[in-house]
């Protein structure tokens, strides 16, 4: 059974989360203009310090969050 669409009007509520949207889509495509061209483990190293969490750093790379942990622990490792 298919959920109905309700013709409710927005709320300001809506109004936020679309904006908090579009904020982090900007904020991760800055994110990637500023790695871009790097090595990999570059990449890592950039991102990880400005608060970026392994699961979004391989969001962002095209990477599996293991892939991060374990490139994560070969830098601190140096």
């Amino acid at each position: 059974m298919a959920a109905r669409k309700t013709n409710r009007p927005s709320t300001a509520a809506d109004t936020v989360t679309a904006k908090d949207a579009d904020l982090e889509r900007l904020t991760n495509l800055v994110a990637l203009l500023l790695v871009k061209g790097e090595p990999q483990a570059d990449q890592i190293r950039t991102l990880a310090p400005a608060g970026y969490g392994n699961s979004e750093i391989a969001s962002l790379l095209g990477l599996t969050s293991n892939a991060v942990n374990i490139a994560l622990h070969r830098i601190r490792r140096r």
